[in-house]
């Protein structure tokens, strides 16, 4: 495969069977076009920009990279919901999406074979507005790999019914985000769901109830600076489970002594959490190993009193 990083754009779009392109966001984009069997494009930037049209319109495109985040155009907009014709079946990957418009669904709709896809949503500064754009992605089907940030304003409350995930996910994180105990078994209901990331916020609720028809398929759970006091469990709620990990989790009590009877367990992973937690983790480790079991525990940074 034809790689290029960081040169010259007089000398990148003399290649025109460049597949991978990595750079900051400062080339001619008129000139790309040459690029006909561009595949992967990483754009370094340093703060948001617009994602122009010419980009949704590369066949060959598969894999859209923006490190500082990217919208979509005004002009994009209209096409979606305008133009019949739109569609932008090439897409596979497209990160950081800044979501700010409702219309940005409609572009979305119209990229049917999208499987990963990393987005921040935007909250309105103004409280007499709406404060999110829209909110419901099912109708992502191909969709594997999810993540959403809420980026915005603190002390705006989230409307308690915003969940609307594709049900095909493999991979699901939120950020920021205040679900209720309803939405994450929702959420555990999702039946290919394999990869679990929860980060600040997730749980509106001291106490989290998993239940036996819930994450049945889940390998990987990262809890991070959540709010949770207390976590019932049971080793059958969560039969596939093979690593767990626990970040600045500083109201958790405990961890529920039964997870150590799942099979597939591999590691726990305990950062910067309450004492207590960190002393159940060392009860299930060395139950574990008089056991015979070969169960993994990483602990680090765990600087919080009961």
């Amino acid at each position: 495969m034809a790689a290029m990083r960081y040169l010259a754009g007089s000398q990148i779009f003399t290649l025109v069977q460049l597949r991978y392109l990595a750079g900051p966001n400062i080339f001619s984009l008129k000139s790309i076009e040459s690029l006909h069997k561009i595949e992967f494009l990483f754009l370094d930037n340093a703060k948001e920009v617009e994602i122009p049209d010419i980009l949704l319109n590369m066949a060959s495109l598969r894999i859209l990279n923006y490190t500082g985040g990217a919208y979509f155009s005004k002009s994009s907009h209209w096409r979606a919901t305008k133009d019949e014709s739109f569609q932008i079946y090439n897409l596979q990957h497209i990160s950081l999406l800044s979501i700010r418009d409702s219309k940005d669904k409609e572009i979305l709709r119209c990229s049917p074979n999208l499987r990963r896809l990393k987005c921040q949503v935007e909250v309105f500064q103004d409280p007499c507005l709406p404060y999110l754009p829209f909110l419901s992605f099912e109708f992502l089907n191909q969709l594997e790999s999810f993540s959403l940030k809420f980026c915005g304003p603190k002390g705006r409350d989230f409307d308690p019914n915003w969940i609307s995930l594709p049900l095909n996910l493999k991979k699901l994180t939120l950020s920021n985000t205040s679900l209720s105990t309803e939405q994450v078994s929702v959420i555990g209901r999702l039946q290919n769901l394999e990869v679990l990331k929860l980060q600040y916020g997730f749980l509106d609720a001291k106490q989290w109830d998993t239940r036996e028809d819930e994450f049945q398929q889940l390998k990987f759970l990262e809890l991070n600076g959540e709010k949770i006091e207390q976590w019932n469990a049971s080793s059958d709620h969560l039969p596939r489970l093979q690593r767990l990990v626990l970040k600045n989790c500083h109201h958790l009590e405990m961890i529920p002594f039964c997870l150590g009877d799942i099979p597939t367990l591999q590691m726990i992973e305990v950062h910067s959490c309450n004492i207590s937690t960190v002393k159940c983790t060392m009860l299930i480790y060395e139950e574990q190993r008089e056991m015979g079991n070969e169960l993994q525990v990483l602990i680090s940074s765990n600087t919080h009193c009961e």
